[in-house]
């Protein structure tokens, strides 16, 4: 069809013929407007809100568990002052000597060491142990005993494992730290 017989044909019609073609074609093009321009924005913005709502629960979920984190974590240098606040007077073999004295673990340390790091700000003193045939609770008690502030020693690593003949008695290898000193401030 060319645009001479439409011309044409618009020609030809009647005027009321005409409002009704005309507004059938406004109709028509509002349609596909609203199908191939409005639709796909709307949704595109329904998938975006969605979207952001999702990242919302995520962003939630990360602040809690950096909450969790950072309670179970303790604040780092809070610890490390924390340790150094033990009695300076009680070096560190004889609150290991109490601690096992009270677990009654002192027969099972087969093995203890000692290393120091000193640097400008502090002294910061690891030690390893290792503990045979020892039961649960009483390792449990040690390690409470351990953690706890007015002893001042932090547990930095533990490896645990079953005695090859005895299913009830443990072997570990525990190793503390704590400071000493001067701490930068």
């Amino acid at each position: 069809m060319s645009i001479k017989s439409l011309i044409s044909y618009w020609s030809g019609l009647q005027k009321r013929e005409r409002y009704v073609v005309g507004a059938g074609l406004v109709g028509l093009f509002l349609l596909l407007l609203s199908y191939f321009v409005l639709l796909p924005f709307f949704e595109a913005k329904n998938k975006l809100t969605r979207s952001i709502q999702r990242q919302e629960k995520v962003l939630q979920e990360l602040i809690s568990l950096n909450e969790q984190y950072g309670h179970l974590k303790g604040g780092g240098e809070d610890r490390r002052k924390e340790t150094s606040q033990s009695d300076p007077d009680l070096p560190l073999s004889s609150r290991l000597d109490k601690i096992l004295t009270e677990t009654d673990m002192k027969s099972c340390v087969s093995d203890f060491q000692t290393t120091k790091s000193v640097t400008k700000e502090h002294h910061l003193i690891r030690t390893e142990l290792k503990i045979n045939r020892v039961k649960m609770d009483q390792l449990i008690k040690f390690l409470y005993f351990v953690e706890s502030p007015e002893n001042g020693m932090r547990i930095e690593q533990i490896s645990i494992s079953k005695t090859p003949a005895e299913t009830e008695y443990l072997n570990a290898t525990v190793t503390l730290k704590t400071y000493e000193g001067k701490l930068p401030g």
